[in-house]
């Protein structure tokens, strides 16, 4: 009978969780993509219309921007093509702001049938599915139920503000996080194959969007800390198998282009706090400080390399998945620019946090955290306009919350996987 019990109540668990990502998704995709014109989706789009219209090879330079920027409002004026999205992207800034890297404008022009509205909704429903898969699979992996993450992903779609401007925006964060999700899962075993696997899919994803470029460089800390050079080598080894075949497949020069590119950012985009931007390092700057991104970042990631160095942890998976959840956060917190769709790659880092095993006080503490960034109930409750400085002070909080640990007491602690 109590067989029969449990059962029943897991099904009811599922049930309500699936009930509560429906609704959710129902209005969140009303409130995040019924008339949402992805204006950042939109530069992704244009690289690739360019490339088969007006064969366009370099879209880095000032004078292929201005090309593309024309050519998104020739479309827009074509019968066929005029749809009020495509019109307010083409016509909303005078040059097109090609700053993705080559590996990101490739995926983006295959995956295009030409249609700018087909290719916008197909990319955000991707986009959502990632996202709740990602949520599913890391809640799986820190011991709960995928109905949990369902439940977590269908509050996120219904009250996140850094989620819906992602997707409102079309960028990548959600399929960030679901890669990360993937290399977690792949991680979870202490298999060399799996390990390769995971190498390969963090190089796609730091070639992807180089945010990411710290996951790689925590997660071999970690590995360092178990003392697992076997599994360190299987995952350099599958991060420079993937690098050989996107060297294949998209030439060296696009690369030096891109890195060329980067240098005149802050030239060709505002990146002012006043535009949105959410960075600490940022703001000190215009109040006439130095600039602090290249430092906080690196700062971040010694003390995150500490702590997963000297920290007690109950398994080496729980280790590796700090490590990704502190690559990802540093991604948000340290550089120069950090707009409010970034906080998405928060996720896996306040979930770690919140996990049964974190303890009373570092759950009390990530949860407060995880209020503030959803930004949307405490506006609707208490009629406040959360802008950089709370989200500042939540992100970090909730980095410190992680880092501060009880020190092993041994330098051989126990790498055994639960």
């Amino acid at each position: 009978m109590s067989e029969r019990r449990h059962q029943v109540l897991l099904g009811a668990r599922w049930l309500a969780a699936l009930a509560l990502l429906v609704a959710a998704l129902s209005t969140a995709w009303v409130r995040m993509c019924s008339g949402s014109p992805g204006v950042d989706y939109y530069q992704f789009w244009i690289v690739g219309r360019a490339r088969a219209v007006l064969d366009l090879r370099d879209p880095y330079s000032d004078a292929a921007r201005a090309r593309m920027a024309e050519l998104g409002r020739q479309l827009a004026r074509e019968a066929v093509h005029a749809t009020r999205r495509l019109q307010f992207c083409a016509y909303w800034r005078d040059t097109v702001e090609t700053f993705g890297t080559p590996l990101l404008y490739a995926g983006v022009s295959a995956a295009s049938t030409g249609d700018y509205d087909t290719d916008l909704r197909r990319f955000q429903t991707v986009s959502i599915a990632a996202f709740v898969c990602a949520l599913a699979a890391l809640c799986v992996l820190l011991g709960g139920g995928a109905d949990v993450g369902l439940a977590v992903a269908a509050l996120m779609c219904a009250l996140s503000d850094p989620l819906a401007s992602d997707v409102r925006t079309a960028n990548v964060g959600e399929l960030q996080l679901g890669g990360l999700a993937l290399v977690l899962a792949l991680s979870r075993r202490a298999e060399a194959i799996r390990v390769f696997a995971a190498g390969a899919a963090l190089a796609a994803l730091v070639a992807l969007k180089p945010t990411l470029a710290l996951v790689p460089l925590l997660l071999a800390v970690a590995l360092l800390a178990e003392r697992k050079l076997r599994l360190l080598a299987a995952l350099v080894a599958g991060a420079l198998a993937a690098v050989a075949v996107g060297a294949h497949f998209l030439a060296a020069r696009a690369w030096l282009d891109w890195l060329t590119a980067l240098g005149g950012l802050e030239r060709v985009s505002d990146i002012s706090v006043a535009r949105g931007n959410y960075s600490l390092a940022q703001w000190v700057s215009e109040m006439g400080g130095p600039r602090l991104g290249p430092f906080l970042t690196g700062g971040l990631a010694a003390a995150s390399a500490v702590s997963l160095w000297l920290g007690r942890f109950a398994s080496s998976f729980e280790r590796t998945f700090l490590a990704v959840a502190l690559g990802a956060a540093i991604a948000v917190l340290g550089p120069q620019l950090a707009w409010l769709h970034y906080d998405v790659l928060l996720v896996p880092l306040l979930l770690f946090l919140l996990r049964p095993a974190a303890g009373a006080w570092r759950r009390a503490g990530a949860l407060a955290c995880a209020v503030a960034l959803l930004g949307w109930p405490l506006r609707a409750l208490a009629g406040l306009a959360l802008d950089a400085p709370v989200y500042v002070f939540a992100g970090w909080s909730a980095v410190l919350l992680a880092l501060v640990r009880t020190p092993r007491s041994s330098p051989r602690q126990s790498a055994s996987v639960p």
